[in-house]
């Protein structure tokens, strides 16, 4: 079914990236249909630039939420003033100051020693040795003894909970990082070494042939136009013809699932926008014009811009069979994946190139090694508007980059913005301070005075500090955080969570809360697993809620200087939860399972 857009209102198209805003209008001095194109990044939930909650009717609520939480601030300041003639207590401020400076030097190791990972990767790039299998050793060897260094330095100094918590938090993601960094750099390493393979074994084919180079690649042309002739068509090559190479990386993604339910911002539009040409009844064609500042690396592709009245009108039309693309051998489905392995939700696709004429060769072996060559260079080329082609990418200042990125998952390209803008750092800025101010001010007065002693019954403790403690953790910092680097470092992806506090299950929960760490485990974890051991869904499913409860076992050991299985056990407990929120029963009821979720949530604090 085509969908049609309105006339008379923007409409809007979901794309990877964030929305395409298309509104139709009519020349002034013509009835012709034009539309003007503009595109937004997508943003998270509570964003004050999150156009459809700054439109929610329960909107006020949430400007409420923060004047009560404001004047509760107030009015704890006030009292501890009357009491101890200080603002704020100094307990909690006592705890999370001690050695400063040495954490902050530690901190600083870690993160240099990150750069280590360039070294690592041009290694890879000179061929000093194949990722599989010696690099892999080497990598998880490396990942292994920086998590273990920072684990130790934190008991040796012994911290206090905050401090070696927060480094230990620092290292998990920065070991995540590096994780994505070298594992896609190690891929994109074997699908060049295989191409340099295919690039020699077709030179060796193509020097056998009587004539050598001049007389296969006469023979490819002539082929290639008796094909283009028999029917009468556009070269090959020219936009809009697909290729092996494009079809090779189409059918990956299909197959496994990490960019499902992709589609191009190109084809979306061409789709809709023909469906309104059909539906008005117009017999002239649409032509587009850019508004003016979108963004150049964000907006629609090239495709979309420069596409004319006639590319519009003929969209809706059957394209005829190509029998010179027909032809083209399939490549090899054994062949090393690349850049289709990278996330689709964060760039839009880059142009394809044409075929290599060789690959229309009367030899078998000749096309088919040029088509698989032709595959591979798409896999090393990048998804994004640039189109970087690795190893392009190995630098110290991409890797710098990355690091800023408030991203775990490693892509050659990420969406940018154009220009950084001061006040909104500013705005972070202050929201970071106003935020930590009132999760201290809970903390200090709300929480510390009233922890379990010894004798308190589990009831009793979850009565007193279920709701200081579930504020806290609806004090969402790591957005104010995250969206300053993404503003200081021009990156345009900022959906760093969604509505989890509307979760009616702990699925919904686990891949709404924290964005980033749950597209790192379902493409580093999940997919890979998959992939790589032939794991069934239901069994990459366990394997990754088994990683995810190892860490948060380890962070809460490190913090607690104890070791409490019962929170590992009830982290696992969530499998067979799932199961049973996939029920039709439960499914029908959502208030019950917003409840549930949320009781489940809240007692979790007073266990740890």
């Amino acid at each position: 079914m085509t969908a049609t857009l309105s006339k008379s209102t923007d409409n809007v198209i979901p794309t990877p990236g964030g929305v395409i805003h298309v509104r139709p209008y009519r020349s002034a001095s013509n009835a012709q249909l034009k539309a003007v194109l503009s595109f937004t990044p997508r943003v998270s939930s509570l964003d004050r630039h999150n156009e459809k909650s700054q439109t929610d009717e329960f909107r006020g609520f949430f400007t409420l939420f923060w004047i009560g939480l404001a004047l509760l601030f107030l009015r704890t300041s006030l009292q501890s003033w009357e009491e101890n003639r200080t603002p704020l207590s100094w307990t909690f401020g006592r705890l999370i100051t001690g050695d400063a400076l040495v954490l902050a030097i530690s901190d600083l190791v870690m993160v240099s020693i990150m750069l280590l990972c360039v070294p690592f990767v041009k290694a890879l790039q000179y061929r000093w040795f194949n990722y599989y299998y010696t690099g892999l050793v080497i990598q998880h060897t490396f990942q292994f003894l920086y998590l273990a260094t920072a684990v130790w330095w934190g008991y040796h100094r012994q911290w206090y909970w905050v401090q070696s918590g927060f480094l230990v938090l620092h290292a998990m993601s920065s070991m995540m990082k590096m994780h994505s960094y070298m594992s896609h750099n190690g891929i994109l390493s074997t699908v060049h070494r295989q191409l340099q393979r295919e690039k020699a074994q077709l030179e060796e084919v193509v020097n056998a042939v009587p004539g050598g180079r001049d007389t296969v690649l006469r023979d490819a042309i002539t082929r290639k136009a008796e094909l283009e002739a028999a029917e009468g068509l556009t070269p090959v090559g020219t936009p809009g013809v697909s290729t092996p190479g494009l079809a090779h990386r189409v059918s990956f993604s299909a197959a496994s699932g990490a960019n499902a339910g992709y589609e191009d911002p190109a084809a979306a539009l061409k789709r809709q926008l023909g469906g309104m040409t059909e539906s008005t009844g117009a017999s002239s064609s649409i032509s587009t014009s850019i508004k003016d500042g979108t963004p150049e690396p964000l907006g629609p592709s090239p495709e979309i811009r420069q596409r004319s009245t006639a590319g519009a009108s003929s969209s809706s039309k059957k394209k005829k069979k190509n029998q010179a693309t027909d032809a083209l051998p399939a490549p090899r489905a054994d062949l090393p994946l690349g850049t289709s392995l990278e996330p689709s939700h964060s760039t839009s696709p880059h142009e394809h190139a044409p075929p290599d004429a060789l690959a229309w060769s009367s030899n078998e072996q000749i096309a088919l090694l040029a088509t698989n060559i032709d595959a591979m260079q798409e896999e090393l080329k990048s998804n994004g508007a640039h189109g970087l082609v690795w190893p392009q990418n190995v630098t110290y200042k991409h890797f710098v980059d990355f690091m800023f990125f408030p991203t775990l998952v490693y892509q050659l390209e990420y969406p940018r913005t154009d220009t950084m803008r001061p006040l909104v750092v500013v705005e972070k800025i202050v929201a970071t301070l106003g935020t930590f101010s009132l999760i201290y001010t809970i903390t200090e007065h709300y929480i510390m005075p009233i922890l379990p002693k010894p004798g308190d019954s589990l009831i009793r403790s979850f009565i007193n500090l279920a709701l200081p403690m579930m504020v806290n953790y609806l004090f969402i910092i790591f957005e104010c955080v995250c969206t300053g680097f993404a503003e200081l470092s021009y990156f345009a992806d900022r959906e760093f969570y969604q509505d989890w506090w509307n979760s009616t299950s702990w699925d919904q929960f686990s891949r709404k809360w924290n964005k980033p760490v749950h597209t790192f485990l379902l493409r580093h974890v999940y997919a890979s697993t998959i992939s790589g051991l032939q794991l069934s869904r239901t069994s990459a499913a366990f394997v990754t809620f088994l990683l995810s409860a190892l860490c948060h076992e380890l962070v809460m050991a490190v913090v607690t200087k104890k070791i409490r299985p019962y929170l590992f056990l009830m982290q696992m407990a969530q499998l067979p939860m799932i199961a049973l929120g996939r029920l039709p029963i439960v499914k029908r009821n959502r208030t019950i399972g917003n409840i549930v979720f949320w009781a489940g949530l809240m007692s979790g604090f007073p266990l740890l």
